[in-house]
C-alpha cells in the first residue's frame, strides 16, 4: 500500500460518502478512535480493522498491497499484528484465509458481531476466545469455528506473539 492505513481509510470512507459519526455508529468504535487511526495516531487492533472494514463493506484485505508475498507487518501501518492475505487470485472468494500473528499483549477488547463466519486454528502460541461472555483458551493445534452474528472477540494476552490461521466469510 502507497499510502498509510490512516489516508486509505480516510479515502475510503469519504469516496463511500460516510462521515465519522456514521463509520462510528456502523462500527461500534468511537469518533474520536478511527479519526486518530486516520491520522496515524493511534495503534489499530485487527478486530479493530475487521469492524472498520465490516462497515465499510470491503474485504479486510483491502487495506493491503496485494502485490506482497510476505506478511504485511502493521506496525508501520499503526497495527499491532502481521497480516498474510492467502486467497491466491479469485477476484470475488466466498471466504478468506489469511495468516495473522498477533504480537504480545493485545489491550484493546470490545465484542462485536458481524455477518458470516470465522474459523480460527492456532498455528502457534496462545488465543483467547470470548464468545457470548464465555472464555475459552485456544492452545497451539486447536481451532474454533464461530457464528459472526453470535457476540465474540478474540486476541493475545500473553506476553509472546500468537499466530492463527483465519478463515472468514461474510455471507450473509
Amino acid at each position: 500500500m502507497s499510502e498509510t492505513l490512516g489516508n486509505e481509510l480516510k479515502k475510503l470512507r469519504k469516496d463511500k460518502k460516510m462521515t465519522l459519526k456514521e463509520l462510528s455508529a456502523e462500527s461500534g468504535l468511537s469518533i474520536s478512535f478511527i479519526s486518530q487511526i486516520e491520522r496515524d495516531l493511534k495503534t489499530l487492533t485487527f478486530t479493530s480493522l475487521k469492524k472498520i472494514s465490516e462497515a465499510l463493506d470491503v474485504n479486510v484485505n483491502f487495506f493491503f498491497d496485494d502485490n506482497r508475498t510476505g506478511p504485511v507487518d502493521t506496525s508501520s501501518l499503526n497495527g499491532n499484528f502481521l497480516y498474510k492475505d492467502l486467497s491466491g487470485d479469485i477476484e470475488v472468494p466466498i471466504f478468506t484465509p489469511a495468516e495473522v500473528e498477533l504480537k504480545a499483549g493485545e489491550s484493546q477488547h470490545s465484542p462485536y458481531t458481524h455477518r458470516g463466519q470465522e474459523f480460527i486454528y492456532v498455528l502457534s502460541g496462545s488465543l483467547e476466545v470470548i464468545i457470548s461472555g464465555e472464555l475459552k483458551t485456544l492452545e497451539t493445534g486447536e481451532s474454533i469455528h464461530i457464528d459472526s452474528k453470535v457476540e465474540h472477540e478474540w486476541y493475545n494476552n500473553t506476553d509472546k506473539p500468537t499466530k492463527i490461521l483465519l478463515v472468514s466469510s461474510n455471507s450473509k
